[in-house]
């Protein structure tokens, strides 16, 4: 089995990827009165995972948390990639952008069509392994500079949406950072 196959892919309720932990790896879940409580996670298949003592399919994992208003996340924030791709936000036009770099490279299978854009990025990027969080830290840094806060993927939910800056320096004294 390769490195890939054994990384597990958590969804959300509509079961796109948001994140992967590793098998082994800790997953934290924060119910909605603030309890926040880690649990260790065992790759079963591509559709089942062992969270804690309890096994789920993948999408039934994610229904479960949302209907119970539980949020979850992996233990530690993604590290940046080497590369990934996006759509460049005034064109919609598929880019890619790499860690460090200035700028960004145009990708020659961007269509005119920014919605299938958006959603061609999204597959070679799953494909890839990286994720909505990790995409919007690479865009950040892009943007901004690599040693800004944008470029932190500990910046973004796991969905890519930004945290608020008070949020981020709460959880970074928690240890979640």
């Amino acid at each position: 089995m390769n490195e890939t196959a054994k990384k597990i892919g958590f969804t959300d309720g509509d079961c796109h990827i948001l994140f992967f932990v590793p098998d082994g790896g800790n997953i934290v879940l924060t119910h909605s009165d603030g309890a926040r409580l880690v649990y260790p996670c065992k790759y079963l298949d591509e559709t089942h995972v062992q969270v804690g003592n309890e096994v789920f399919p993948i999408c039934g994992f994610a229904e479960k948390m949302e209907r119970s208003g539980t949020a979850y996340a992996p233990e530690h924030p993604p590290r940046l990639p080497d590369m990934c791709f996006s759509t460049l936000p005034p064109t919609g036009k598929l880019i890619v952008i790499k860690k460090g770099g200035t700028g960004y490279g145009r990708c020659g299978l961007s269509t005119p069509d920014g919605t299938q854009n958006r959603i061609l990025a999204d597959r070679l990027n799953i494909r890839a392994g990286i994720t909505r969080q990790q995409e919007a830290a690479m865009m950040g840094g892009f943007i901004f500079g690599w040693a800004a806060p944008a470029a932190q993927t500990s910046s973004y939910d796991v969905r890519g949406n930004p945290i608020a800056p008070e949020r981020v320096e709460r959880l970074a004294r928690k240890g979640m950072k």
